[in-house]
């Protein structure tokens, strides 16, 4: 069955979400990405029922077990691990020992079993959180929500946590997962298809190759994180932006936003030949090492952030005040009006 929100919006305190249309078919992993503030728990509250939408419907909830894994886990701090994972099973008058045997093979498949016993304020975030994810796992829920459920661990938690998600979603082929985030990694590396939710409005959603690749718009871009979007008039192919000239996949337009990802600009010490229409000679303001690559911004009448390889920095010996190329194909470009 599908879960669908039908024109939905609501105001609650500070947040507010407005005229959400959205489908998420039964057994997918949908991604609601967003900046914080932007509505997303509220859509997870509302889809759970804790909240009604002040205008709109969500159809497809009814008589469907839900599951719902908050930020900060809200375990009950009164109660030991055992007795907070079972507390759903204790609540839909399960027998002890029709819950022995579910406790057992999810706190097994956890890696918490040495948990069972032990008081829940003196666990580590990692172990709150499994213990969290059994809890709502343990009374098999037709729709998961996940409210940020991996904001509070480090890289390495995180990265295992995904892989606990995506093999649970392998194995439960008729739940529904529906995951708020405002971490991209994660957004790219869970959903089946993810939306982008800002200043409480959808305002795209698809593949997440297909988002990230193609936004919607400027505002979808810079959210993104693209660092190189530029705004001016077309004439014949060409944007005009302070002097700088590229040739463009629009013949002409009062005014159109391009965006160009840091990783599609090509890096040299001369001009080379190429199919490339955009080429431009620039010089080195900065260099940004970060984890996996080298941002090297270059001023080329405009200011260009690319991205390169440890490696080809290394090669290139790059420094600030030297005279590099940038090329990138027109193809390269992404368009909006807006």
């Amino acid at each position: 069955m599908s879960l669908i929100l039908r024109n939905v919006s609501k105001s609650f305190k500070e947040f507010a979400v407005k005229g959400i249309d959205l489908k998420i078919e039964q057994g997918e992993y949908f991604v609601i990405l967003g900046p914080s503030g932007a509505g997303k728990t509220l859509i997870l509250e509302m889809i759970a029922g804790l909240l009604p939408p002040d205008s709109g419907k969500i159809l497809g909830v009814e008589g469907r077990k839900t599951g719902f894994i908050y930020q900060d886990y809200m375990l009950f701090p009164h109660l030991d691990v055992y007795e907070n994972i079972t507390y759903g099973l204790r609540m839909q008058k399960k027998k002890k020992e029709e819950i022995k045997p579910i406790v057992e093979k999810l706190t097994e498949e956890l890696n918490i079993s040495h948990l069972l016993g032990r008081d829940v304020l003196h666990l580590s975030g990692g172990e709150k959180q499994r213990v969290a994810i059994a809890r709502a796992m343990a009374i098999s829920p037709d729709i998961f929500l996940f409210d940020e459920p991996t904001a509070a661990l480090d890289r390495n938690a995180r990265i295992k946590t995904h892989s606990l998600f995506l093999d649970w979603h392998k194995k439960d082929k008729k739940s529904t997962f529906i995951h708020v985030t405002h971490d991209f990694e994660e957004a790219l590396s869970l959903g089946d298809r993810i939306g982008i939710l800002l200043d409480g409005c959808l305002v795209q959603y698809g593949p997440p190759d297909e988002v990230f690749n193609h936004p919607l718009n400027k505002e979808v871009a810079d959210f993104l994180g693209y660092r190189n979007v530029y705004g001016g008039p077309v004439r014949d192919n060409t944007l005009h932006i302070d002097g700088t000239a590229i040739a463009v996949p629009v013949e002409n337009a009062e005014h159109i936003y391009i965006a160009i990802r840091s990783d599609d600009v090509i890096l040299s010490r001369g001009k080379f030949e190429s199919s490339a229409r955009n080429a431009f000679p620039g010089e080195v303001k900065n260099v940004l090492k970060k984890a996996s690559v080298i941002e090297v911004i270059l001023d080329i009448g405009i200011i260009l952030s690319i991205d390169i390889t440890r490696k080809s920095y290394e090669e290139m010996d790059i420094k600030i005040g030297d005279r590099l190329w940038a090329t990138f194909k027109v193809s390269a470009l992404k368009f909006f009006e807006h």
